[in-house]
């Protein structure tokens, strides 16, 4: 009925189609082939266009020319059997030589993964100890709630939704974690940006992907990153990455958009808001005259130096997290929050809390023994 209808939560099409199609592909190859050397498989998503469609099987398809083929699976449209309803067809090719074996060992792996329990529990302590307590993300300060500080811009303060998967760093085992993410986006906008049961942000942890970051920060947020455009869900979700052996981007490269900034442009941030910071400082203490912006004052000290190492390691503890996590959030959220911070001052602070030399900073040692500490958990 109309009433019955209203009350259903709103879901995005293409999020669905999106979660959809890569389940399929991930339950067709996570199933024994040797059977059949060759069969096509179809799904229909009636909800969503050819040109998204389409989009999806060239992201696989893009995937699957990387890997080291031991099943192949393709995806085309199927324009012969419908012209008004996207049918994806999935042709499967294996490799039959040893996978009931890679496929046995797939499982096993899977039953020592830490549980969604685990990664929640871990994440959680995570959060509090680096994002809230530490204050490395201003707008988060709980490990429940985040959003706080953006009321006046249209964000209210809603629920982190925690969510994990199960995906192995074994080649098409980016299928079930691409599904996996796609299903808590859609979860995600269904909820709504606030209310009692609304989502502000997802943390998903994949803990068989902890020892691939080459993997994680290279396909999967490629992936990721150009599946959110595939869709044209740019003006609804952002995804930031975020691993336990997260490095920083040496700059040489565009590492994409959810990544940390380079260690070039942090070096250059964290000097050029060191000295105004201490500008500022000597001016309340009345050492400097106002209008003086030299950063030189013979009052003040000279800035800490950091070597780049230093530098990169600042920039990467604000991403080691216990496990390898996709933050989604939603776009304006992101947004309001680059208009209310300067980004800049906040990571020379971040930078100078973590891995500064002035009394107070945490110090690399210190991070991680914490770390450690919260993957025990």
């Amino acid at each position: 009925s109309a009433e019955a209808a209203k009350e259903l939560p709103y879901r995005d099409e293409d999020f669905v189609a999106a979660s959809a199609f890569f389940r399929m592909a991930s339950d067709i190859i996570s199933h024994d082939t040797t059977v059949i050397p060759q069969k096509n498989h179809y799904l229909a998503l009636p909800e969503t266009t050819n040109s998204v469609a389409q989009n999806l099987c060239d992201i696989l398809n893009w995937y699957d020319d990387l890997l080291d083929k031991r099943t192949e699976v393709r995806a085309e449209l199927d324009s012969s059997r419908s012209d008004a309803i996207p049918i994806v067809r999935f042709t499967v090719t294996p490799n039959i030589k040893n996978q009931q074996y890679h496929l046995e060992r797939r499982r096993q792996r899977r039953e020592v993964l830490p549980t969604s329990e685990d990664t929640e529990r871990r994440t959680k302590a995570w959060v509090k100890r680096v994002l809230v307590k530490l204050g490395i993300c201003p707008f988060t300060k709980s490990n429940i709630k985040s959003g706080q500080g953006l009321g006046d811009l249209g964000v209210p303060v809603a629920n982190i939704m925690y969510r994990h998967s199960s995906a192995l760093s074994e080649g098409s085992d980016v299928y079930l974690l691409m599904a996996d993410a796609w299903e808590a986006i859609s979860d995600m906008v269904a909820a709504g940006p606030s209310g009692k049961s609304g989502v502000s942000s997802i943390l998903l942890s994949a803990p068989g992907m902890d020892d691939d970051f080459e993997l994680w920060a290279g396909p999967v947020f490629a992936m990721l990153e150009t599946c959110v455009g595939a869709i044209q869900a740019e003006e609804m979700v952002g995804v930031v990455c975020f691993h336990p052996q997260y490095v920083t981007p040496d700059g040489k490269s565009w590492p994409g958009f959810g990544q940390m900034h380079s260690v070039r442009r942090l070096k250059k941030w964290y000097y050029q808001h060191a000295a105004e910071r201490q500008v500022a400082e000597s001016r309340a203490a009345g050492d400097a005259p106002d209008g003086d912006d030299s950063s030189s004052s013979s009052s003040s000290p000279p800035i800490p130096p950091l070597f780049d190492n230093e530098i990169a390691a600042g920039g990467a503890w604000q991403r080691r997290t216990p496990h390898a996590v996709i933050n989604v959030l939603r776009a304006e959220q992101l947004e309001a929050a680059e208009g209310r911070r300067s980004s800049g001052v906040l990571y020379e602070r971040n930078i100078r809390v973590l891995v500064g030399k002035e009394d107070g900073s945490v110090g690399l040692e210190k991070l991680a023994e914490d770390l450690k500490w919260e993957q025990s958990l």
